[in-house]
């Protein structure tokens, strides 16, 4: 008989030894709203494995206790709205929107649901925070920009390609609205170095080179493209159009040198997303966004393409060539 209960309670023992407990059982996954213009080309890929290791730096792991439900709008700006009400509907905990038109729409569509932004410009001047240390509102994040980069891009591909009076600013029109506030700023810079800018609107790759082509016959003597509107996988298609047309050419993002472009400088995207994906992990183990201080880069690069510039008939300053991270040969 004895024999008989102690086996007994070693059964039980066992049964309940592999019975997961029910806080392992119930174990909530987080839902992260992530929308986006698209979930392909190098600047997705970047951006996305930074946002994941930022999730992972907080200890979430997508499949396993969150779970990351993307929305690309194809670069179909009207898309974002009706991409955010079926994600709130889904009862995210926190949206990931980066730019203006995804945080406007996001924030549209619920009242409560916290928002994490990446590369809005300024949002206080966009109502989003009340000031970037204090936010004071459902919104936080990094911004990808300080409004001293922007006059530094300008000055930079004038201190490369001195005598450059005239430079057309490369806009993707669907893009137009998330780039408003760089493009305001571009003008501001422009007028403060003396620079006439010529506001170039693209609509899809097919009209690249045709654009390009007609610049020089304008006076357009470099092209600078912008950071909040080339997120359309077309920087190697910009690169050649301009190099094609003689037009020395800045680029927000490190691989716009590297396809061709003459130069590159802007702020380190993958670890701008990294901090990001650290905020929306704070968010889902209970910080407010109110009080987490928006955050600016910190890290930026530059890179020179010097076959381009050597194709181009440009001679790269020595001051640059010794500021620049990276040199292509």
């Amino acid at each position: 008989m004895n024999f008989i209960r102690r086996f007994t309670l070693l059964l039980l023992a066992i049964f309940i030894a592999s019975t997961p407990t029910r806080s392992t059982a119930q174990e909530k996954v987080a839902r992260v709203g992530y929308l986006t213009w698209s979930t392909f080309g190098p600047y997705s890929q970047v951006t996305q494995a930074g946002f994941d290791a930022g999730l992972r730096a907080e200890g979430f792991v997508e499949g396993r206790n969150v779970a990351i439900l993307r929305r690309a709008a194809d670069y179909d700006a009207d898309r974002f709205v009706p991409l955010a009400r079926d994600l709130s509907a889904a009862k995210v905990d926190v949206f990931f929107a980066p730019a203006t038109v995804m945080a406007t729409a996001a924030w549209r569509a619920a009242r409560d649901t916290p928002i994490v932004i990446a590369t809005i410009l300024d949002p206080v001047e966009l109502g989003f925070v009340k000031s970037l240390g204090r936010p004071g509102t459902r919104v936080t994040g990094v911004t990808a920009m300080t409004k001293e980069l922007i006059p530094k891009r300008l000055q930079l591909l004038l201190e490369t390609v001195p005598g450059i009076k005239r430079v057309a600013v490369i806009v993707d029109h669907v893009m137009r609205d998330s780039c408003k506030q760089e493009i305001d700023a571009l003008q501001a810079a422009a007028r403060i170095l003396g620079l006439s800018l010529s506001l170039v609107y693209i609509d899809g790759p097919n009209s690249v080179e045709p654009v390009f082509a007609k610049l020089p016959a304008t006076g357009v003597q470099a092209v600078i493209t912008t950071i909040t509107s080339t997120r359309n996988g077309l920087e190697r298609e910009y690169a050649e159009a301009a190099l094609k047309h003689r037009l020395p050419s800045m680029h927000e993002l490190t691989y716009g040198a590297e396809m061709g472009g003459l130069i590159a400088y802007g702020p380190d995207f993958g670890d701008v997303y990294r901090r990001a994906g650290t905020y929306v992990g704070k968010i889902l183990k209970g910080a407010k966004p109110a009080d987490l201080p928006v955050q600016e880069p910190t890290r930026f690069e530059m890179v020179l393409n010097l076959k381009t510039a050597k194709a181009l008939g440009v001679s790269i300053p020595q001051a640059i060539l010794q500021r620049a991270d990276r040199v292509i040969e």
